[in-house]
C-alpha cells in the first residue's frame, strides 16, 4: 500500500510540476521544485537506452556534413543527480541560479560546487555545496555572504566563478564575485565597496569542523573569475578584474598571503583560463606581439585587383557576445622562478586558449580554444597544435575539460553557456590517440522526459582517480513549455550530476 502510494504521489508532482513552474515563482519561500522521482536524499538516477540515443539535431549534423566524426557509446551509462538544495527564493531576474566555476574534487574523494544568484550588488547570493560520496548526500555548507557579514547597502557577492580549490592543508579555498568582475573598480562599484568588504576575499572552508573564514582579501576594488593552484608551491594564480585599463596578472603566495606579483592591468587578454606545466610555469591569453602581427598581416593581406585592402581571417570566436577579433593572441608565460612574464613562440587565431587539463607525462596539455577547437600544447617544444574541432564540425563553447587518470581521454560537455540542450547535452570522451570524440551520453531529452529537467551547460567537470566517474556541475531550467518568462533559457535551475562511464567504454574488459 504504502508503495502504491508513493508511487502516485511522485506522479502527482510530476504532473503538476509544469503548473507550478509556471506560477509566480518568486513568492515561494523555497527553490528549487521537486525532483520527481528522487530518493530521500534528493537524488534521482536514471540509466536508460535513451542516454545513448543520438539527438534529431545531431542526427541531422552528422549526415549533413561528413567530416563531423563522432561515434556514441554502446554501453549504458548511469547519471544520478541532485538539485542545489534550500535556496530562499527562484531568483527570477533573466539569470537566476547559475554555477559558473571550476568544481572541486579533493582528495578524501568529496566535491564542492558553487553556485549564485547572479543579480545586483546589493541582492547578491552566493553558496558553496558538497557532495559526499560515502553518505551519498549533496549539502550546502557555505553562505558566503553570510561569512562577510555584509550588510543591506555593502557589497554581495553573487557568483562563484574562479576555480575551488583543495590547499596543501587540506582545507578548500574559494571566492566570490560580481555579474560583471570587470566593472569592480568602476566609478558605481567603487561608492559601493566598504571597509567591511574593499575588494574580493578568498574563503577557507576546514571540512574537519565545517567552518569557514575570510582567508585573505583581494586588492581593494578587485575580483577575480580566473584562477589556477600550484600545490607544489602553494601559490595562486589570479586574474584580478576591475582596472579599467583591463586585467592584471596576481601571483598569490599562500602560506605568507602576500601578492608576490601583479602585472601592469591589460596585460592578459581574455581571461577565462590559465594553463600551467609539470615545472609550474603559467601560460595565458596575452597582447599580440609584433612577430605574430606580422604574421595575421602576411595572411590577411589579399588582393583583390583594385586597392589591395586586406581581408580578416580570423575565425569567429565562441565567447558568447563577443565579436570577431582583429588580432591573434600571443601566448604569454609567467616563470615562477625568475617572477617575470614573456611572450611564447605560440598563438591563435581566436581570443586564446579556454579551458586546458594538466600536462601529461608524454609533456602535452590539451584543451579547448575560444574558436571551438581542440589542441595541444608542449611546454618544452613550446608548440601549440590545433586538433580540429572540439565538437561535430563547427566547434563550440566548452569552459572546462579533464584528462583521465590513463591520459587517454579528455572529458568535456559542449555547450556551456545555455546552447547545450540543441544538441542533446552531450558528454564528450575524446581519444587522444585516435583523436576520436565519443558520446557518452546526451542528457537532455532522458531528463526532460523523465525528470521535466532541461540540463543547459556546464563550467564545472573533474573525472574520478579511478576512471570511473564524471563529476559535473550543470546549469539548467524548466523545459520551455514550463519555463517562466522570467526564467532564461538553459540557467535557473543548477545541479550537480555523477555519469558513471562503463568499463568498456573506458577501454577495461
Amino acid at each position: 500500500m504504502k508503495t502504491i502510494y508513493r508511487k502516485l504521489k511522485q506522479a502527482t508532482i510530476f504532473l503538476l510540476l509544469p503548473l507550478l513552474l509556471s506560477s509566480n515563482l518568486e513568492a515561494q519561500d523555497s527553490w528549487p521544485p521537486p525532483l520527481p522521482t528522487a530518493n530521500a536524499n534528493g537524488i534521482v538516477t536514471l540509466s536508460s537506452p535513451d542516454l545513448i540515443h543520438v539527438p534529431v539535431t545531431v542526427q541531422n549534423l552528422l549526415d549533413s556534413n561528413p567530416s563531423a566524426r563522432l561515434s556514441v557509446a554502446k554501453a549504458v551509462p548511469t547519471v544520478e543527480l541532485v538539485y542545489h538544495q534550500e535556496l530562499p527564493n527562484a531568483a527570477l531576474n533573466g539569470t537566476g541560479w547559475s554555477s559558473w566555476g571550476d568544481i572541486c574534487l579533493a582528495s578524501d574523494g568529496k566535491v564542492y560546487s558553487g553556485i549564485g544568484n547572479h543579480w545586483k550588488t546589493e541582492k547578491g547570493q552566493a553558496y558553496i555545496y558538497c557532495w559526499d560520496p560515502s553518505k551519498k548526500e549533496f549539502k550546502k555548507i557555505v553562505d558566503i555572504n553570510k561569512v562577510t557579514g555584509a550588510k543591506p547597502s555593502e557589497v554581495h557577492f553573487s557568483k562563484v566563478h574562479a576555480h575551488i580549490i583543495e590547499g596543501n592543508d587540506k582545507k578548500i579555498y574559494f571566492t566570490g564575485t560580481l555579474d560583471d568582475g570587470g566593472k569592480a573598480g568602476s566609478k558605481e562599484m567603487l561608492e559601493k565597496w566598504s571597509k567591511n568588504i574593499a575588494g574580493g576575499k578568498l574563503f577557507q572552508y576546514d571540512p574537519a569542523t565545517g567552518k569557514t573564514i575570510v582567508y585573505a582579501n583581494f586588492p581593494a576594488a578587485r575580483v577575480t573569475a580566473t584562477t589556477k593552484y600550484d600545490a607544489q608551491r602553494n601559490i595562486l594564480y589570479c586574474s584580478l578584474e576591475g582596472d579599467t585599463a583591463g586585467f592584471s596578472f596576481g601571483v598569490f603566495d599562500m602560506a605568507k598571503k602576500e601578492w608576490i606579483y601583479k602585472s601592469a592591468p591589460g596585460t592578459i587578454g581574455n581571461d577565462r583560463n590559465f594553463m600551467m606545466d609539470s615545472k609550474g610555469n603559467v601560460y595565458f591569453n596575452g597582447e599580440e606581439i609584433n612577430a605574430h602581427k606580422e604574421l595575421r598581416l602576411k595572411t590577411e593581406f589579399k588582393p583583390n585587383g583594385k586597392n589591395n585592402e586586406t581581408t580578416s581571417m580570423l575565425p569567429t570566436t565562441m565567447f558568447p557576445g563577443a565579436k570577431k577579433i582583429k588580432t591573434y593572441t600571443t601566448l604569454w608565460k609567467y616563470d615562477p622562478v625568475t617572477k617575470s612574464i614573456s611572450p611564447t613562440k605560440s598563438y591563435l587565431k581566436s581570443e586564446g586558449i579556454r579551458s586546458s587539463t594538466h600536462e601529461s607525462k608524454d609533456g602535452y596539455i590539451y584543451g579547448t580554444t575560444m574558436a571551438g577547437e581542440l589542441f595541444k600544447y608542449s611546454p618544452a617544444k613550446d608548440e601549440l597544435t590545433i586538433l580540429g574541432s572540439n565538437f561535430l564540425a563547427k566547434g563550440e563553447y566548452i569552459t572546462v575539460c579533464d584528462l583521465s587518470p590513463d591520459e587517454k581521454y579528455v572529458y568535456y560537455l559542449p555547450g556551456a553557456h545555455g546552447s547545450a540542450g540543441f544538441s542533446g547535452t552531450p558528454v564528450i570522451q575524446y581519444n587522444i590517440a585516435k583523436q576520436q570524440q565519443k558520446a557518452i551520453a546526451f542528457l537532455s531529452e532522458p531528463m526532460t522526459k523523465k525528470i521535466n529537467y532541461a540540463p543547459g551547460g556546464t563550467y564545472g567537470v573533474k573525472i574520478s582517480k579511478d576512471g570511473s566517474k564524471l563529476y559535473v556541475g550543470l546549469n539548467g531550467s524548466p523545459p520551455d513549455a514550463s519555463r517562466p518568462k522570467e526564467l532564461g533559457r538553459g540557467f535557473g535551475l543548477t545541479s550537480f550530476a555523477i555519469i558513471n562511464i562503463p568499463a568498456s567504454e573506458r577501454g577495461e574488459k
